[in-house]
């Protein structure tokens, strides 16, 4: 019970927080606090009653909630995929990297490091250039760079461009954490004892390291989430943001923020009771 109200209130909090943030333009622009407040409390009115807010699509009044929900499923496929890949990945290169030589590893961070520096935009640019490069050479289109109309869905390049940085930032904590945890007496006792490392790595380690990563990897979320902006409008993908940057009202705004938040945050709810379960550090909770 005190997990579900602890999670209940983050929920609260979390919404409120973007309608908050939704009201700033307001402040920026006039720098006058009561307009800031009033806007705020017309974008609260407008969440309490989505079901009737609308929006202009070529000159036509539309329900919001009418229309954004095939655009809505689509975003959320390219953010779970390119969480999960990039997570998976992480993972499973964690385990091979920590059974190499120091020397190895110590390349491997560094690598990664040079890797978190690079622009998102030349990473997007980098992936479009290669899926040409490929076709010019072998006549195989893997993709299509961009999307051709809302009808037109891709998929292999958005969750592609969307999991690289992720995937970097992720693998490297990863790293970290691990290597951290492997220095602990008791892995060297499991050691001593004449367990396998890659068992101990995987079945001790890995569950040890879960808790840190778990909040870790909300930071990443935020992450992906304002760069499935700047994918969307690059590949003209016709997905939630695309209502974000043609309908910039604070209400919108607010709006797809919410809906795309709310189904990580149950997603992240169920792991964190999860984690507090069956993790070591949870029982000790």
């Amino acid at each position: 019970m005190k997990i579900a109200k602890k999670l209940l209130l983050q929920l609260l909090l979390t919404v409120l927080s973007i309608i908050l943030i939704s009201g700033l333009p307001e402040l920026i622009i006039n720098k006058n606090v009561t307009a800031y407040f009033e806007k705020v409390k017309a974008v609260f009115i407008e969440m309490v009653r989505l079901d009737e807010m609308t929006y202009f699509n070529q000159g036509t009044e539309r329900l919001f909630l009418n229309d954004i929900w095939g655009p809505y499923f689509y975003s959320l496929t390219i953010l779970f995929g390119a969480l999960f890949i990039a997570f998976c990945m992480a993972q499973i290169l964690t385990w091979g990297t920590l059974m190499l030589p120091s020397i190895i590893r110590k390349t491997v961070k560094n690598f990664l490091t040079f890797l978190e520096s690079l622009p998102d935009l030349l990473v997007f640019a980098l992936v479009q250039m290669g899926i040409v490069l490929i076709y010019k050479k072998t006549g195989i289109l893997v993709s299509n760079v961009a999307s051709l109309g809302a009808d037109d869905r891709i998929y292999f390049v958005p969750i592609t461009c969307l999991m690289i940085l992720p995937f970097v930032y992720f693998y490297k904590m990863m790293i970290l954490m691990t290597e951290d945890e492997m220095g602990k007496q008791y892995v060297e006792t499991s050691l001593a004892k004449g367990m396998r490392r890659l068992y101990v790595l995987v079945f001790h380690v890995t569950r040890n390291t879960s808790e840190g990563i778990f909040h870790f990897s909300k930071s990443v979320l935020w992450f992906m989430i304002s760069n499935l902006l700047l994918v969307e409008i690059i590949f003209n993908i016709h997905g939630i943001t695309h209502y974000m940057y043609h309908d910039f009202r604070p209400e919108m705004l607010a709006a797809c923020l919410i809906l795309l938040v709310i189904p990580f945050f149950l997603i992240f709810a169920l792991f964190e009771w999860t984690i507090m379960r069956y993790s070591k550090r949870g029982e000790a909770l």
